[in-house]
């Protein structure tokens, strides 16, 4: 497998997403983050690494709006998401593919179609009146499949009838023309083959340089963190213990040595 991908030179924008000095304490007292600040930018590929069970699963479900900070704050597109629902984080600019696809990735009982367009039913090109487009909807949910290289049997089969990489490239297809400046991938190539796996990183490297999106990737494959992103910071007990701003010169086994907790950079707030 490639472990880089050929990226052209990335031009910074906005700040897209803010996490600022969010604490999250569990249902047990214990502090499983503790003051993460970091920023996202606009064109930029951000990686997250770390061994699992560090914090990063919890700071993506913060970050998708599934659990609530304990302290601090996170912006979208410079708006405070607390207090918000899952449906207002994405219309300020969320797409989020789940670590765990069957449980918050897609409804198994339903149709791919269905799944696709999940989160635009109330868009008016689906609308004949007060009835859904079915035949817009078909022609869309087409066009995905076939952009996505989705192998089915049609756009109404049920989406628990397709094997894990493609109910993966269905998720990846209804995020990744959901109109979102901001992605939040976490595990998005966990448990499905290398072909898929390398489609879904050159679609977050594209997206990145020519829609000038904002990503934050959370992985545990250290092969895919090299590959895709521009910026990688390590978290260890529930804290950015390192960040390495020239992915490609970091060494795997400096970078086991943050993961384990052997070293830790002293970070500044405006450095991340």
């Amino acid at each position: 497998v490639q472990r880089s991908i050929e990226k052209a030179q990335i031009a910074y924008g906005k700040p897209v997403l803010q996490v600022q000095h969010v604490k999250k304490i569990n249902a047990f007292g214990k502090a499983i983050l503790n003051d993460v600040h970091f920023t996202v930018h606009q064109g930029e590929v951000v990686g997250i690494a770390g061994v699992e069970g560090n914090g990063q699963s919890e700071l993506a479900q913060l970050i998708a709006g599934l659990d609530r900070i304990s302290e601090g704050d996170i912006l979208l597109n410079g708006t405070s998401i607390l207090q918000k629902s899952v449906s207002q984080i994405r219309e300020l600019g969320l797409a989020y593919i789940s670590e765990d696809r069957m449980q918050e990735g897609v409804a198994g009982t339903m149709s791919i179609k269905m799944n696709l367009l999940a989160d635009r039913f109330t868009k008016k090109q689906f609308h004949h009146g007060p009835l859904l487009n079915h035949q817009q909807m078909d022609t869309i949910a087409k066009q995905y499949i076939q952009e996505f290289e989705i192998a089915c049997d049609g756009p109404d089969q049920p989406v628990r009838m397709l094997s894990g990489g493609n109910i993966q490239k269905v998720v990846i297809a209804r995020e990744f023309t959901s109109g979102a400046n901001m992605i939040l991938a976490s595990q998005p190539t966990r448990g499905i083959d290398i072909g898929t796996s390398q489609m879904i990183r050159h679609k977050i490297v594209q997206k990145s340089r020519e829609e000038h999106t904002a990503t934050l990737l959370i992985s545990a494959d250290l092969n895919e963190l090299f590959a895709c992103c521009d910026r990688l910071l390590v978290m260890h007990q529930g804290r950015i213990v390192a960040q390495f701003c020239d992915v490609q010169q970091v060494k795997e086994e400096e970078l086991g040595e943050y993961m384990l907790g052997l070293k830790q950079m002293h970070l500044e707030e405006g450095e991340v």
